[in-house]
């Protein structure tokens, strides 16, 4: 009757700490806080099947090896590609046209 109840304790321990994501290094009032009074494994049960929480903890590590392993961590989306800032194309003077160069004078040799 004892390993039913031992089993029993397990399967819904390890129910929660997978639903609700929670680390086994959490401690028993901070499991009551955030699985709730009421769906929380009770002090006695625990202690009747386990002795203690943390022998419950190291239980769960042994049977189920998932729950103590590291979870990958999402991998960030790629940010997407700046638009090109495009300026507005103002239209431009037409530029003169150059002028002829003008040639200088031949120098004239003085003799």
């Amino acid at each position: 009757m004892a390993f039913r109840q031992r089993h029993a304790v397990l399967e819904k321990a390890y129910k929660h700490f997978s639903e609700f994501g929670l680390p086994l290094t959490i401690q028993h009032k901070e499991y009551m806080a955030i699985v709730g009074a009421k769906e929380a494994l009770c002090v006695i049960s625990i202690k009747r099947s386990f002795k203690a929480w943390k022998y419950l903890t190291h239980a769960l590590r042994i049977q189920y090896p998932e729950l103590s392993a590291p979870k990958p961590e999402p991998k960030p989306e790629p940010k997407p590609e700046p638009k090109p800032v495009l300026k507005p194309v103002t239209p431009k003077a037409p530029k003169p046209a150059p002028k002829a160069a003008v040639k200088p004078a031949p120098a004239v040799k003085k003799d």
